[in-house]
């Protein structure tokens, strides 16, 4: 189902920044139909902008008030540090028709809405999995969004996997669980390949069963409706393998550990606010 293409007919939606997030969700909304005319994207980097016109039919520039001026819609797609300026570019060029959207994380709602008055602005946070089209975002509206802006962001996020809408408030504790979450899926994929070596296992063998043991959980997770809690009984059979594996986790407080490190994700998310 198409609904970017019929939302975004007649207007065109402008990229601030090209890298591996903002060409995520011009890819998935290509995918959506979204025909590239409809696309307009500007970056610093030259080999960047040639890539985007290569690889995905859409103009790039180094322009970035040109691009904000003629959108419909402005994703802000650029690196935190880099908002004062890029922002201070957009001021006085975007206008309250406009939406802009942001998907920097720190940059809070007010932060914006400050340097661009009136402009409806909406915050979203996405995650690295957008790129291959199964994303999480959370999306937060500021004053003066409206439901049919959010609407256009839900859409927009929803071309590169799920979106869901959550007061502001809750944007430092989802960069901690699904905004860096991708980090600590890859943590544990590494540290299971590195006992899977130890054990005598090949790489490629390694690889693989751990792939496709991931792949099939979420799967059963995600069909069953059960917690996990009721999985892992499923698995773990009394005096068993499994049950010897989870008693060294249990022991060395892994998921006391685990707590506490998303913890201190949360609180430096929100020290990096502004």
């Amino acid at each position: 189902m198409r609904d970017a293409s019929r939302r975004f007919r007649g207007l065109t939606i402008g990229f601030i920044g090209a890298g591996t997030m903002g060409q995520a969700l011009m890819r998935g909304l290509l995918a959506q139909g979204v025909s590239p005319r409809a696309i307009r994207a500007t970056d610093a980097n030259p080999q960047t902008r040639a890539r985007v016109r290569r690889q995905l039919r859409i103009q790039a520039t180094g322009r970035n008030a040109d691009v904000a001026r003629r959108a419909d819609v402005v994703i802000l797609a650029v690196k935190p540090p880099q908002f004062p300026e890029v922002v201070g570019e957009l001021t006085g060029v975007v206008r309250p028709r406009q939406l802009v959207i942001s998907i920097a994380a720190g940059i809070t709602l007010r932060w914006l809405e400050q340097r661009l008055p009136r402009v409806p602005v909406v915050r979203a946070m996405p995650n690295l999995p957008a790129t291959v089209g199964c994303g999480f975002a959370a999306i937060a509206g500021g004053r003066f969004a409206s439901a049919r802006h959010r609407a256009v962001a839900n859409t927009i996020f929803r071309a590169v996997g799920e979106a869901v809408e959550l007061p502001e408030r809750h944007f430092d504790a989802i960069t901690a669980v699904s905004g860096s979450g991708p980090a600590y899926v890859f943590f544990l994929i590494r540290m299971w390949e590195t006992a899977a070596h130890s054990l005598g296992l090949s790489d490629a063998v390694a690889r693989r069963a751990v792939a496709k043991t991931l792949e099939g959980s979420e799967r059963l997770w995600q069909r069953s409706g059960e917690p996990a809690e009721a999985l892992i009984r499923k698995v773990a059979s009394k005096r068993g393998t499994t049950e010897a594996a989870l008693k060294i986790l249990a022991r060395r407080r892994v998921a006391r550990h685990f707590v506490e490190a998303l913890g201190a994700a949360a609180r430096r998310s929100k020290e990096l606010s502004r």
